[in-house]
């Protein structure tokens, strides 16, 4: 593992980077900027004298100067001796530097208001509340807070500032960087002051990232590269990043590092490390026995009660799904419960999930499939993809589909594209391709079948995804070449897979379609011997697919292929 305390040529290659984002300012999107210095000179004039109230226009023209990184140098600078100093004298200079710097800094227009009206200059105090209120309107106006949609702010302290003002507290925070985009992201959980609740709020750091890109040219680090370089800093918002990254690698050298990165974030308060911490320690757990899990079964709860107290709905439903698991005895499972109910309340999507699958089967609770659906809705239109793929899969399910409308459409095509399902993907396809609850597109259905097989983690999602390309009646869901490909990676990387029998017959019909017919029987060979093997050691008669395994085999024998009314 890298020392912390001794800089790389990454961390040096970042340093000017490290500088530009330690301040924040809103970054619009808009006409190209004029690459010179006079525009943003102008644009101050005119916004400090009163003759423009064009405040929206000033952090593109600033990014657009050549020496807009120097600057933010100097910004900081200044912005941390302002840190210690409470002389008014000294103060109002300092106030005056900040915005000789960049005249949008948020602390700088806060600070010269406060003084202005502190010694009775009402006239100048009234110009930086006027201007304080037209930049932190910028930044609301910019997005949402959405992933999707997030606020335009130069850089974490911007955030930071911009949320006082909107009377929220930060509890944790982690930077997303996207290496093949270029894209660079500071995601919070925060709350507003009189309420309980954490919620997720994203800022677009990618203008001023790409901006210092400008200036730094081949030299540039890519986003994985300055967040690692931010941790070995101390950056506890990196750390989690960092952490998070080397976690998913899922090594026993790369694990210790996440939880060493996880452990200095947790210690800086950053309830995101907490509740990842928590989270690490119990997969870990599960790996180990005796004394050594209960210790770190232990320190989940330890990590994830540090992260309740902090507002967490989140470490609420992890710590439920502890209890429910049967970890603290049978005797307690029902706490879990009660702890699904407070996330629910603070209003948890995953809580709210998994509280409504509980109460749809009866598991822990009496069943109530009505209080379950309400669950699933609330969760649905809070855009979680797993309940709006289970609320889609229940309408479809009862009645044909009675009581599918345009809402469980949406949904559904919204779980689609999250990317995290592959399931909806592979349902949302199907209604494309059958013009059920939707106007048949079969080009989008087999785009959608494709998506859900890169994306699935289970071998029968692929394997429904290949039967559906290469033995559609449809011909133009059929993709042949696609369908072989599947099933190659498949059966040559998954031992269990290439012993399925359904899947070898998958497998066949793939070269039988692609009219390599001897490499299909030899393959369908292999699946009624599989078929044969387990009619053998059953005493129910099965497998029942036994008989269509054979009709196939004779198929692919003369020449023929298969070809079924799917999906």
């Amino acid at each position: 593992m890298l020392n912390p305390s001794m800089p790389t040529d990454v961390t040096r290659r970042a340093l000017l980077v490290l500088l530009v984002l330690a301040f924040g300012v809103s970054a619009c999107a808009g006409r190209q900027a004029e690459p010179d210095a006079e525009r943003y000179e102008r644009l101050v004039a005119a916004l400090s004298s009163g003759q423009s109230d064009a405040w929206v226009e000033l952090p593109e023209a600033f990014l657009a100067r050549d020496d807009f990184a120097r600057r933010l140098a100097r910004l900081e600078q200044l912005q941390s001796e302002a840190r210690g100093e409470s002389a008014a004298v000294e103060l109002d200079r300092l106030g005056r530097g900040m915005l000789d710097a960049y005249y949008g800094d948020l602390r700088a227009h806060e600070l010269l208001q406060r003084l202005a009206f502190a010694t009775g200059d009402d006239a100048r105090g009234e110009f930086h509340r006027q201007a304080l209120n037209e930049l932190t309107a910028v930044i609301e106006a910019s997005g949402s807070g959405s992933a999707s949609d997030p606020w335009k702010v130069l850089s974490a302290t911007e955030a930071f500032v911009w949320l006082t003002h909107q009377r929220h507290e930060v509890a944790g925070a982690l930077y997303h960087g996207a290496d093949t985009n270029g894209t660079l992201a500071l995601v919070l959980k925060a709350r507003r002051r009189d309420e309980d609740n954490l919620r997720e709020l994203w800022f677009d750091l990618t203008p001023t990232y790409r901006a210092t890109l400008r200036v730094l040219g081949d030299d540039s680090p890519n986003p994985s590269e300055l967040i690692a370089a931010r941790a070995r800093d101390g950056d506890a918002a990196a750390q989690t990043s960092y952490a998070i990254r080397l976690w998913h690698r899922g090594s026993a050298e790369s694990t210790i590092q996440a939880v060493h990165w996880l452990q200095r974030a947790s210690a800086e308060g950053n309830v995101i490390a907490r509740e990842m911490l928590g989270v690490v320690y119990g997969v870990i757990a599960r790996t180990r026995s005796g004394e050594e899990a209960e210790q770190l079964i232990d320190a989940a709860v330890d990590q994830f009660l540090l992260a309740v107290g902090q507002g967490s709905s989140t470490a609420l439903y992890n710590l439920g799904q502890l209890y429910l698991s049967g970890h603290f005895g049978s005797e307690n499972q029902p706490a879990g419960v009660d702890l699904l109910r407070q996330a629910v309340e603070r209003d948890n999507l995953d809580a709210m999930v998994l509280l409504a699958r509980l109460r749809y089967n009866g598991q822990f609770v009496s069943q109530n499939r009505t209080a379950a659906l309400q669950l699933l809705k609330r969760a649905a239109a809070g855009g979680h993809p797993e309940g709006q793929l289970f609320y889609a899969r229940h309408l479809l399910s009862t009645d044909d589909g009675e009581g599918f409308d345009e809402q469980a459409l949406t949904w559904l095509r919204q779980a689609a594209e999250s990317g995290e399902s592959a399931e909806a993907m592979l349902l949302y396809g199907t209604l494309l391709a059958r013009g059920e609850f939707a106007p048949q597109d079969t080009v989008r259905a087999v785009n959608w079948f494709k998506q859900a097989a890169e994306r699935a983690v289970d071998a029968d999602t692929i394997n429904t995804v290949a039967w559906i390309l290469v033995v559609a009646e449809q011909q133009d869901l059929r993709d042949p070449q696609h369908g072989l490909a599947l099933m190659d990676a498949l059966m040559t990387q998954d031992e269990a897979a290439a012993m399925n029998a359904a899947y070898l017959d998958t497998w066949a019909a793939s070269y039988a379609a692609n009219g390599d017919f001897q490499r299909a029987v030899e393959i369908q060979q292999q699946a009624v011997a599989v078929a044969e093997a387990e009619h053998a050691r059953r005493e129910d008669g099965g497998p029942e697919y036994l008989p269509l395994l054979r009709e196939h085999l004779e198929k692919f024998r003369n020449g023929e292929t298969v070809s079924e009314d799917v999906p």
